[in-house]
């Protein structure tokens, strides 16, 4: 491989219009992006907020703080087309001040509005980081012929960027500015079938070098494992159970496997003594809960439970989440509900301590794909929402698309891309290192997740960032307490003064990527969460659905 070089280009990203399509639904809506570190500011400097109209209006528009009106800006005389605006809030907000800042139209004596609450202050984010995208098919490529690899490099820098393939340096990228940006570099030489290659690409940091690591083989991806059984509009019925008290639904379908039906884990047998296994139960808003056949197809929602829990949790603790997700819209074109049951990616492990899966949710997208015409359902209009472990899980089923051409079931073939999740209190990555190296001081170190692997590559686990693109869909990600703004300390672990697996600053690095591929008004991350689960995702599903809206 002497004289022979890496091909090596950047990759310049144009993010649609947020009133375009691909965001808007409900036609009249005032949506505020997120500024600046998560809407924390830095102390005492003039910020600028941006949002978007998604109407046509002869509307003033007001600007409240607190809840008291601090501006208008007139605009009933000319109108306006929809669009995106901005507004200035002059001299800052003194170190540690909160405000919540709400921007209001009137449309036919209604309010149009939105807010965010805005704090002064600093936070703890990424010196730097490179995050190597997915290769080919789950990281399979033909058998020679050349492949591009693609990677983000969190922020700007004026180091070289440098390309080792088994450990041996093979090329660098000349140093200069280079912003903030997604780079590609292609691999000319090609593999025989079978081989794999160890790819590392760094840039110099102040005090090391940040890397991002990829396995990359040549040949077919592997079959999906866990696929499920063929499916049908009769085998559905078979799955439905009347409930006489029509609490909170008076019919569903139960336990349907979007899985392999012999796939269990502890306990081994569940309640009804059939495998505890890779399951939804499904909810339609109609008056005995059975499936419309007639009349537009449903926005579905994906419920995801948090640990220790089940889907069964929607019949229990959060039926007035179930009961407000189906009052959305109307039997048609309303809402459909699936609650599942999932493994935990860093818990359910083999003897040798690897997760035995990693993909169960994006495997419950790809099956409701697939079977639309059955659940009557928009495959283009997919919702996640949950907290905690569901929230976890969710985050890197939203971002991640499995789709494998080569897969021998018809559903691992198709499509694990949703349009929009809300999710409290998940986290972004399931490496130890990666948490570790970047949120907590170097002495615990060894007492953070010891019995798991360390995963330096960031490949075994679960490593959402990576996987992030301008396909990515609309996030609202919300966290109970406030973004740190400096290492987790021995005592504040040891004391938890710092719930370090439901940390905001999580959210914080996926707002970052967005942002590196111009989609920032695809996200909202929201720090000291106290605002109702169910009514919040409700509302989220509200504005961004396709399904219903006209």
């Amino acid at each position: 491989m002497q004289g022979v070089y890496l091909i090596i280009s950047v990759i310049i990203v144009v993010a649609a219009m947020p009133w375009a399509p691909v965001m808007a639904s409900v036609p009249l809506q005032v949506r505020i992006h997120a500024v600046e570190q998560g809407n924390v500011v830095t102390p005492n400097q003039s910020f600028t907020l941006h949002y978007d109209v998604t109407f046509e209006s002869q509307s003033d528009h007001y600007y409240y703080v607190d809840n008291s009106l601090r501006l208008t800006r007139p605009n009933s005389v000319t109108g306006s087309d929809p669009g995106r605006f901005s507004v200035t809030y002059p001299g800052g907000l003194p170190e540690g001040s909160i405000k919540t800042i709400g921007i209001c139209l009137l449309e036919n004596g209604d309010e149009i509005c939105d807010e965010i609450r805005v704090r002064s202050g600093t936070v703890l984010s990424l010196d730097q980081a490179v995050e190597i995208h997915t290769v080919g098919v789950k990281n399979h490529v033909t058998p020679d012929a050349p492949f591009d690899i693609h990677y983000d490099v969190l922020k700007p820098t004026d180091s070289s960027h440098y390309y080792y393939v088994d450990g041996e340096l093979l090329s660098t990228r000349d140093k200069g500015s280079h912003a903030a940006a997604e780079f590609s570099v292609t691999y000319p030489w090609g593999m025989e079938a079978g081989d794999s290659i160890e790819v590392k690409i760094c840039v110099d940091t102040s005090n090391d070098q940040a890397c991002g690591y990829k396995t990359i083989t040549a040949g077919l991806a592997p079959a999906a494992a866990d696929a499920p059984d063929p499916f049908s509009a009769e085998l559905m019925q078979q799955h439905y159970i009347a409930r006489a008290d029509c609490d909170p639904v008076c019919g569903y379908y139960s336990n349907i496997y979007y899985g392999d039906s012999t796939v269990s884990w502890l306990p081994l047998v569940g309640p009804d003594a059939e495998p505890n296994g890779l399951r939804i139960d499904v909810y339609y808003p109609t008056q005995d809960g059975r499936v419309h056949t007639q009349g537009a197809p449903n926005t579905l929602v994906i419920y995801a439970h948090s640990a220790n829990h089940n889907k069964e949790t929607l019949l229990g603790p959060k039926k007035g989440t179930l009961s407000a997700y189906m009052g959305i819209g109307g039997a048609a074109g309303g809402v459909t509900v699936a609650s599942l049951d999932f493994r935990h990616p860093a818990k359910d492990i083999d003897s040798n301590g690897y997760p035995v899966s990693l993909d169960d949710m994006s495997h419950a997208v790809q099956f409701f794909r697939y079977y639309a015409d059955v659940f009557n359902i928009n495959p283009d209009d997919i919702f996640i929402t949950g907290s905690s472990l569901g929230a976890g899980a969710g985050i890197h089923a939203a971002v991640k698309q499995l789709a494998n051409p080569d897969d021998p079931s018809p559903v691992r073939r198709t499509s694990s891309g949703i349009r929009g999740a809300f999710l409290a209190t998940g986290q972004s990555s399931f490496s130890p290192h990666w948490f570790r190296s970047n949120f907590l001081e170097e002495e615990i170190w060894p007492y953070y997740q010891p019995d798991y692997h360390d995963d330096i590559e960031r490949m075994i686990y679960g490593h959402a960032l990576a996987d992030v693109s301008v396909n990515a869909p609309i996030l609202e990600l919300v966290y109970e307490q406030d973004f740190i703004d400096h290492k987790v300390t021995a005592s504040e672990k040891t004391n938890k003064e710092v719930d370090t697996t439901h940390l905001p600053n999580y959210g914080l690095v996926m707002l970052e990527q967005y942002r590196l591929h111009g989609i920032a008004e695809k996200i909202m991350v929201r720090e000291s969460y106290g605002g109702s689960f169910g009514t919040d995702s409700t509302r989220f599903i509200e504005r961004n659905r396709l399904s219903g809206q006209h």
